[in-house]
């Protein structure tokens, strides 16, 4: 597995995305844990430990996803690249160098990308052939996560909200104004933003991850898709998921450190076309 050697992001609204979703991951952990959780489970230790433990394999498997993205280089730098122009191969006149099938060129990473699906903001990266499957898995815990986070924050929110009045209903609905704009400062209203917060999370988290699976299992990426290219759709739901998650993909959602090796090189896909006919 090749690391980036540049890790620091490439543009101002990367880096605000990326701290962002670092610092709520803390904070969010931190708030469930510890003020959410003792108020439903504090007369029982043992379902309080017991969802300590559930949070905390939930929190590793969203962060280690999530740093594997990061870290995994999925660019052609320093990969073995035909020098021939071939018909269905590109010339990148900015890398200076000619570029495989499904590869594109980054503006914001300064480079091109082996199967790019897409450039994510919240990571400050590209995903592309090495890092999908991270992206992917990562995808699946934050919706998990902040599913199962708000189903009691959504209790947290009835106990301590009250709609009886305009200005009750508004902490609700726009808790940021409230406590920056607002007369509410209290730790209270910083609880009720962080409730919104994960809930509004929990339907992006939710949308983004079925869009992406759905991709996966038809064997496109997000531009081809858009394209309508189905130049290297398997025609098996199974196989389209290897490509992405390797050989063990049915093994990499318990961990980010089980090895799952990709069946393509993600350069040569005129050999995976020669096969395109099998699965049909």
């Amino acid at each position: 597995m090749k690391l980036r050697k540049k890790l620091f992001p490439k543009s101002t609204c990367d880096f605000i995305c990326l701290i962002f979703l670092l610092v709520m991951f803390q904070v969010c952990y931190w708030f469930e844990v510890f003020v959410v959780l003792p108020i439903h489970y504090e007369d029982n230790d043992v379902l309080y430990w017991f969802h300590c433990v559930i949070s905390t394999i939930l929190m590793f498997n969203v962060v280690g996803n999530f740093v594997a993205v990061y870290l995994v280089d999925t660019s052609i730098e320093g990969r073995i690249i035909p020098s021939t122009l071939k018909k269905t191969w590109k010339f990148c006149e900015v890398c200076e160098c000619i570029t495989p099938p499904r590869s594109w060129h980054c503006n914001v990473c300064e480079k091109c990308i082996l199967k790019r699906d897409h450039h994510c903001n919240f990571i400050a990266c590209c995903i592309g052939h090495y890092n999908h499957r991270y992206f992917l898995a990562f995808l699946m815990y934050l919706a998990i996560s902040t599913l199962y986070c708000s189903y009691y924050n959504a209790y947290y929110l009835w106990r301590f909200t009250t709609l009886k009045s305009i200005y009750g209903f508004l902490k609700l609905i726009l808790p940021l104004a409230v406590l920056v704009f607002g007369s509410d400062f209290s730790q209270m209203q910083f609880n009720r933003l962080l409730c919104v917060i994960t809930i509004v999370g929990m339907f992006a988290a939710v949308t983004i991850f079925a869009y992406n699976l759905t991709t996966v299992a038809n064997g496109v990426t997000m531009y081809e898709k858009g394209k309508k290219i189905y130049d290297y759709n398997l025609g098996n739901t199974v196989e389209n998921i290897k490509q992405v998650l390797g050989e063990r993909w049915y093994l990499i959602w318990i961990s980010p450190f089980i090895e799952s090796k990709l069946p393509h090189d993600g350069i040569h896909w005129d050999n995976l076309k020669k096969t395109y006919g099998k699965y049909k």
